[in-house]
């Protein structure tokens, strides 16, 4: 189980990942209202900057190379590997 801190507007709300969870499956166990749509990392609807920590992404065909290496993951296909990961939800 790892910690994660999710910074969503002006809420922050901190939650336990199972190891068998993605970020999203967590925060919406943990009863968060998080955007997404269509959970296998294809529409980008819950892309979210990785503030601190580390993530493993099982699929990416959403985000660019450019945009990983500017910190941005996707919630639905983000495991924590630290118990330091804090995400932010930006506007877009």
């Amino acid at each position: 189980m790892k910690a994660v801190s999710i910074i969503l507007g002006d809420q922050k709300v901190n939650i336990n990942v199972l190891s068998d969870q993605s970020i999203l499956d967590a925060g919406i166990q943990a009863g968060i209202d998080l955007p997404f749509f269509c959970q296998s990392g294809i529409c980008g609807t819950c892309k979210a900057k990785l503030l601190s920590g580390d993530v493993y992404m099982e699929t990416n065909d959403a985000l660019t190379d450019k945009k990983i290496a500017e910190g941005h993951i996707l919630v639905c296909q983000a495991h924590p590997e630290t118990d330091d990961v804090v995400i932010e939800y930006e506007k877009d």
